[in-house]
């Protein structure tokens, strides 16, 4: 994927921690976990899979599970998604940033933002933009 994103231009790229080959399918697979701040609770466990077609490949698909802690009278809930994400370059403020549109599947698609950072990525709000809160959205990519 690094070779692929760096066509894009500029890029911190993690190199190959976190990322997981498929010998059979030759698919690559990263994993990218965190807590966010929630605006009534405790957190949102975010664990963001992105699944590659191939190392440089600049699309494929995602799984993306959300657990909203002590949501329901204390008690956890889980939302999963999934769809499509692709790589793109872009972000105001920087046009050499690349970031992460996950576009889920379903009657109505709900649209998510990424900025990569390599060994990490950052969630981003309406307009592509960092939060101004100071508040850490940042997901960890995992061994």
């Amino acid at each position: 994927m690094c070779a692929a994103l760096a066509a894009l231009g500029a890029m911190a790229c993690g190199g190959n921690k976190g990322a997981q080959t498929d010998a059979v399918s030759d698919t690559v697979s990263r994993r990218y976990v965190g807590t966010l701040p929630a605006a009534d609770g405790p957190g949102i466990v975010y664990d963001l899979t992105l699944v590659n077609p191939a190392e440089d490949s600049l699309a494929g698909d995602f799984r993306l599970s959300m657990t909203y802690l002590e949501a329901e009278n204390g008690q956890d809930a889980k939302f999963d998604s999934e769809g499509r994400w692709t790589a793109l370059r872009g972000i105001p403020g920087d046009s050499s940033a690349v970031f992460f549109q996950l576009v889920e599947t379903g009657v109505r698609p709900d649209t998510t933002a990424f900025l990569d950072l390599g060994d990490s990525v950052v969630l981003l709000g309406a307009g592509l933009q960092r939060a101004q809160s100071g508040l850490n959205y940042t997901l960890t990519l995992t061994e």
